[in-house]
């Protein structure tokens, strides 16, 4: 899993012209998703889910990520890894990937 951390910081990085987060951001937030989740239950996930990109990207930068030809299959990717770390089900998956 970090090699994907690292990947994906790697991509955002790049594609931003910036050092924006790091492997270690990216892992500190799926841990605090987690925990999120198991205190505050599916609404407050989504909640913290929707205010992360502005807490490290401006509108542009979220705009031009979005238009990145590789950003779908890391976010797929990441959508896997949240699976797997139990911070969604593979249903609540199916509702994220339509929503992004």
């Amino acid at each position: 899993m970090e090699d994907f951390y690292q990947s994906l910081a790697d991509y955002i990085n790049q594609t931003l012209s910036r050092k924006a987060i790091s492997a270690r951001k990216i892992d500190a937030l799926v841990r605090e998703a987690k925990r999120i989740r198991q205190q505050q239950g599916l609404m407050g996930l989504w909640n913290f889910a929707s205010q992360l990109p502005a807490r490290f990207f401006t509108d542009s930068e979220i705009e031009r990520l979005k238009r990145s030809p590789a950003w779908s299959t890391f976010t797929r990717h990441f959508i896997q890894i949240l699976i797997r770390e139990g911070v969604i089900t593979p249903w609540e998956a199916k509702m994220m990937e339509r929503y992004i």
